[in-house]
């Protein structure tokens, strides 16, 4: 009789593994041997992670095959007696009389005499910013776990499910982003999966809501005496900003309808822009010359504290 597929020694990981160690093992090794990165050699791989996760990932379906694999490691001291090793893993369903349904259920989700859907498993996709706003499509390929019309679980030598009942195949979809959505948003992908969505860091702007924040840097001589700018938004054509006279450090321009969709909506958030004064580049004798007399022409010297902002 052959002994159970051991699952741990899929994932990598120990027997005590946490579901958080788990999952992190899983989506590691998914990663490697995903058939885009892995190629045909893969393949099989793939299919015996992604079997070795829809049974430990579930607290119920893992409680249950550890008590599988108990319940054969005693059944094989009991028939060897002591002084032999413990064997590989390798498990079919007839190889346990009496525990039938629990492997039905250990891969359609339910528990003695239930029979629900398979677990649904999540894929992540990280977006950038720019796909935020313009929405974005990305290729997806999950495992669908269908019957096996070859031996319907009834023989372990089956070559298409080795006597599980059920065979897991990747399939492929385009799924499409909508404009807007937010960060850590969870997508259902029909029946097959859910796609979490992580928005990357942006160099430039970073997301409030639907609107986009940003350091816009200005010239003091500009925002003395104001003047326009031109400043390159998320996606699309520079635009020119206006920066009013007397413009200090730390003020906020808004600039209305440049943020990011409202998702599901046509409604859009505003851009905004904290003014950060610099110095021309390079700074001459001639610009040392006029700082001075603005500097004796004006008794301000400044040296308040404020709490900041």
């Amino acid at each position: 009789m052959a002994a159970p597929k051991d699952y741990y020694q899929v994932l990598e990981v120990d027997e005590k593994a946490d579901q958080a160690t788990i999952k992190k093992a899983y989506h590691r090794l998914a990663r490697k041997y995903h058939p885009d990165v892995s190629g045909k050699a893969g393949e099989e791989k793939f299919k015996e992670i992604n079997e070795a996760y829809e049974a430990l990932s579930d607290p119920k379906k893992r409680a249950e095959y550890d008590r599988l694999r108990r319940s054969y490691a005693e059944r094989q001291s009991r028939r060897r007696g002591p002084g032999f090793e413990r064997v590989s893993y390798d498990w079919s369903p007839e190889d346990f009389e009496g525990f039938g349904s629990i492997f039905e259920d250990l891969f359609t989700g339910g528990g003695f005499g239930t029979r629900q859907s398979v677990e649904v498993p999540e894929e992540v996709v990280q977006l950038t910013l720019e796909q935020v706003m313009m929405g974005t499509t990305v290729n997806l390929t999950v495992n669908e776990v269908h019957p096996c019309v070859v031996c319907h679980g009834r023989d372990r030598s089956c070559p298409r499910c080795g006597g599980v009942g059920q065979v897991s195949e990747p399939r492929r979809f385009d799924v499409s982003i909508p404009p807007g959505v937010e960060d850590g948003a969870v997508l259902r992908v029909g029946e097959h999966a859910r796609l979490k969505v992580e928005v990357a860091p942006h160099p430039r702007f970073r997301r409030q809501g639907d609107n986009l924040l940003g350091q816009l840097l200005v010239a003091v001589p500009v925002a003395a005496v104001g003047g326009d700018v031109s400043v390159q938004p998320l996606v699309g054509a520079p635009v020119m900003v206006t920066i009013p006279r007397h413009t200090n450090h730390g003020r906020v321009l808004r600039l209305k309808g440049m943020g990011l969709p409202h998702r599901g909506t046509s409604i859009k958030g505003d851009m905004l822009l904290e003014v950060a004064l610099r110095f021309p580049e390079p700074f001459n004798e001639q610009d040392d010359r006029l700082y001075h007399e603005l500097r004796h022409q004006h008794q301000e010297v400044g040296g308040e504290i404020h709490a900041p902002r």
